[in-house]
């Protein structure tokens, strides 16, 4: 589980440099115009950054905590019927996240076999792009599975939890 939350990070800092480098992007895009020039397909690459920001910091916001969760049912129901309802939630959308990754990673898959290209002035091979997307979500159904496990098991779910289970506090 700690190689899991290691890799969670590292696909954090990587939608965090995509963010970085769709600003880049649109700066540079923005001194080229004034220069009366573009850069080819920029639109393109900011929406496949986007993409890859997105689907990358899923799995380490979970275990973050940073997702939107509707607690206010579950604060009215008492500790175990509580505990027993995260464990199902987690449980259910750990089998809907594999369910969209299988899904993504299909698309990603015919884009690559029928070598789908970009329709932009740069031709992409499209499952580049798209591979960021398959890899977080494939991510993001492992991080809900390690919360399901770690739920069933009684360990602390969110990252600043388990720092202070590992101090001993």
């Amino acid at each position: 589980m700690v190689l899991t939350r290691h890799l969670f990070t590292f696909c954090g800092a990587l939608a965090a440099l995509s963010l970085v480098g769709i600003a880049v992007l649109i700066l540079a895009q923005i001194v080229l115009r004034m220069m009366g020039s573009q850069i080819p397909s920029a639109d393109d690459f900011a929406a496949w950054g986007l993409s890859a920001s997105i689907f990358l910091a899923l799995p380490t916001a979970l275990t973050h905590g940073d997702h939107i969760r509707v607690t206010s049912l579950r604060q009215l129901l008492p500790a175990g019927i509580g505990h027993a309802a995260d464990i199902i939630a987690a449980g259910f959308a750990t089998l809907m996240m594999a369910w969209v990754a299988w899904a993504i990673f299909g698309y990603v898959h015919e884009s690559w076999a029928y070598d789908d290209v970009s329709q932009g002035i740069v031709a992409v091979p499209l499952w580049i792009p798209q591979s960021a997307m398959a890899f977080g979500a494939i991510l993001f159904a492992v991080a809900f599975a390690e919360r399901t496990l770690r739920l069933v098991l009684g360990l602390p779910v969110e990252r600043d939890d388990v720092a202070e289970q590992a101090r001993g506090e």
